[in-house]
């Protein structure tokens, strides 16, 4: 074998678009048990890629085809190196039978030692994430509106449970109230709880933690959490708990000292402060329309802020925004100052933190809120303290479209997923996109990160902080129950919004932060929550459903196909976004073919298999 020319002949020049990313994860992934997966993408054309290493003597690894849409081929190979250095590069060929190579610089007649890529796995070492996350079931709670378990603990003014949801007021929910609610999370079919942040605040949503380290009383305090982890784990169920340590509450011990000190505090670095005395100058005449009941509540809320905080409002004249502080605040949002985690104590001070609650309260792992509006380089220490207290916490980020930069193994294992949720919401709940554009986004989006990544991918429809699935889409349940098929047989943790299983509603924030309807069980839709038990349980009972690989078997206008598979086991599941389906043959050869779900029928003809009478907005899972 000729390492130069692989094929012992000279490569074609044209230039094809190929891609690989030595750096990223997604294409170059060593393993724990020593192996290395490597990906690549091509344009269609190439019949033959192969990966040609060098571990001390010469391999050719032959690639596969795991995937492919309109536009990209997806290679992948697995190789087992004689020693944890190598250096590679790719030869392929096209269907008109030419050889192309292709190496560090792109594509060359012949690949020499220097064009070669270089892997130390010493110093590019596997990372995994937990086992325990994968392909699980997480139900995230916004814990104000799920369940009041303890009326003691109702903050001052909270109105009657179910009420219309508004910016600042309560309603009563409480960690006792999740505890009391367990058996029913468990038959849901949940593995995982999500809760939005439970630290002592002020506002119904707590991402403005005036104490990072407890519990606030409103929620129970310290011993809420501590009794509801622990029915939780004998349950074998977990918690995520989440948080945001890009800002604070300005009644937050060290913002106060700042603004009683000035710039002789000791946490002056911890914020970024325009100009001292601290104030908020205020625009009276820049007001809006006050009519609105949320502009209302925001201009008492202001005098209500400086009785709190103590931050004088200053009135000023003149042209401007209606309120403009002398510190940074994220998004400009008054009660929000933004922390300075370039500082080493403020670092020291949340790394502690972090660390805290992993080992006080014995949470399962974090949930960082607007984790791309810190520096990335806290990432990676979050990660090592984090880890070294509970190496299987699940570190899950909020951060919206490619976070590959935030998943290579040094950061995070997950992101909040709203790829998928984007594209769900054009494909089922407005149906603007085309099937074959959302079956080439769904299988970009799998192959986007490394496996080990898109298996805890957090896959969500609805969140606190957009729309309601269902509100989007007209309030038509059909189109969530489609949705929440897809979402509950694709690769990764799939994400339900508290309420989306009993067909709950709601506009933007904040709307979509109803109370859970305990007290109006006429109210859930009974279809919805039945379907939702049994693919949870087909999910538990198939473990090609939970960890297998997805590959896409057919594409019609309105439908399409897919496969999970293990070693043991095939499943087929087929989405229907339009009319009815008579019958329909799928390039699937079996000789089985039993329906797990769904009101169609199938048969196997020839070992061929022909689905019947597929309703429409609906779907079907086989076993084949």
């Amino acid at each position: 074998m000729n390492e130069i020319k692989y094929y012992s002949t000279v490569g074609f020049l044209y230039p094809y678009d190929i891609r690989y990313d030595a750096g990223d994860r997604a294409f170059c992934n060593p393993l724990p048990d020593g192996a290395v997966q490597f990906r690549l993408l091509t344009q269609h054309g190439f019949t033959a890629a192969t990966l040609v290493y060098n571990d001390g003597a010469v391999h050719g690894a032959p690639m596969r085809v795991a995937a492919q849409d309109r536009r990209f081929l997806y290679w992948e190979t697995t190789i087992r190196p004689a020693r944890p250095t190598l250096s590679y590069s790719f030869a392929l060929k096209t269907h008109t039978d030419h050889v192309v190579y292709f190496c560090k610089h792109g594509i060359d007649h012949a690949v020499e030692p220097l064009d070669r890529w270089q892997l130390d796995m010493a110093r590019f070492q596997p990372f995994s994430t937990p086992a325990w996350m994968d392909g699980a079931v997480v139900y995230q709670i916004f814990p104000e509106r799920f369940a009041n378990g303890d009326p003691t603990n109702d903050p001052p003014g909270t109105v009657p449970w179910g009420s219309p949801p508004r910016w600042l007021e309560f309603q009563g929910g409480d960690l006792h109230g999740i505890a009391t609610r367990l058996d029913y999370l468990h038959d849901l079919g949940v593995d995982v709880i999500y809760v939005n942040p439970i630290n002592t605040s002020p506002s119904t949503h707590k991402f403005d933690a005036a104490d990072f380290y407890h519990v606030d009383p409103a929620f129970g305090g310290d011993a809420a959490l501590h009794e509801l982890v622990a029915a939780l784990h004998a349950r074998d169920m977990r918690l995520i708990v989440d948080a945001s340590f890009n800002h604070c509450h300005p009644s937050f011990f060290a913002f106060q000292d700042v603004l009683h000190h000035g710039p002789d505090s000791p946490y002056s670095d911890w914020f970024t402060i325009y100009e001292y005395p601290i104030v908020v100058r205020y625009r009276p005449h820049a007001a809006p329309d006050v009519a609105d009941h949320m502009q209302r509540q925001y201009i008492a809320w202001l005098h209500d802020f400086q009785a709190l905080t103590g931050i004088p409002l200053e009135p000023v004249p003149g042209e401007g925004p209606l309120v403009e502080p002398t510190y940074l605040a994220w998004y400009g949002v008054l009660d929000m100052p933004k922390l300075n985690q370039r500082n080493p104590e403020t670092r020291a001070y949340f790394l502690d933190v972090a660390a805290h609650w992993l080992r006080e309260f014995d949470i399962d792992g974090w949930r960082m809120d607007v984790a791309r509006h810190i520096e990335p380089d806290f990432w990676t220490d979050f990660r090592r303290v984090t880890k070294a207290v509970k190496p299987e916490c699940f570190l899950l980020a909020e951060i919206w479209g490619n976070t590959a930069p935030w998943l290579q193994g040094d950061q995070f294992d997950a992101t909040m997923n709203y790829i998928f949720r984007d594209m769900c919401v054009d494909y089922f709940a407005r149906a603007d996109m085309d099937t074959p554009t959302f079956l080439d986004g769904l299988t970009r989006m799998l192959f986007l990160y490394a496996p080990q990544v898109t298996a805890v991918s957090h896959n969500l429809l609805s969140s606190h902080d957009v729309e309601r699935f269902l509100h989007v889409a007209g309030e038509d349940v059909r189109r969530l129950r489609l949705a929440t098929l897809l979402q509950l047989t694709l690769p990764g943790a799939p994400g339900i919004y508290y309420g989306d299983e009993i067909g709950m509603s709601g506009a933007n924030d904040p709307d979509c932060r109803r109370a859970f309807p305990w007290h109006a069980p006429e109210t859930w839709d009974q279809e919805m929550l039945e379907t939702t038990r049994t693919l949870t349980r087909l999910r538990r009972a198939h473990p090609a459903l939970r960890h297998g690989s997805w590959r896409a078997v057919w594409v019609g206008n309105d439908a399409f196909a897919f496969e999970r598979r293990t070693e043991g086991e095939r499943i087929l599941v087929l989405i229907n976004r339009g009319p009815s389906l008579q019958q329909l043959t799928l390039p699937l050869h079996t000789q089985t073919a039993a329906v797990l779900w769904g009101d169609a029928t199938a048969a196997v003809e020839e070992e061929t298999l022909v689905v019947h009478n597929v309703p429409a907005w609906d779907g079907l899972i086989l076993a084949v």
